[in-house]
């Protein structure tokens, strides 16, 4: 991922509550950084009964594969600039994976 990245609260939260139907309580997060303990309660407390529970489960379920790839190694953290790959996810065949590694 290239470019500016949005770091503002407003954007966590739209970014969040778009991929995980719920926004992060202020202890689940600091500034643009989610906790990862939140993103698998998130993938954890879906029903899966609907194709829109099955897509953000699935999304957590990548956003927690990015910490790996992706990790921040002083905290137990996931930078928000990759929630905006998350929505729109039925473009990944277009994303330039080469500029990544």
């Amino acid at each position: 991922m290239t470019g500016k990245t949005d770091s503002s609260h407003e954007f966590l939260v739209e970014n969040c509550l778009a991929c995980f139907g719920r926004p992060p309580s202020p202890d689940d997060h600091v500034l643009e950084k989610v906790n990862f303990a939140w993103v698998r309660r998130c993938r954890g407390i879906e029903l899966l009964d609907t194709q829109e529970s099955i897509e953000r489960y699935i999304w957590a379920h990548i956003f927690c594969l990015l910490t790996v790839v992706f990790p921040d190694k002083p905290t137990n953290t996931v930078n928000s600039k990759f929630l905006p790959l998350l929505r729109d996810f039925h473009r990944i065949q277009l994303y330039n994976w080469r500029q990544l590694v």
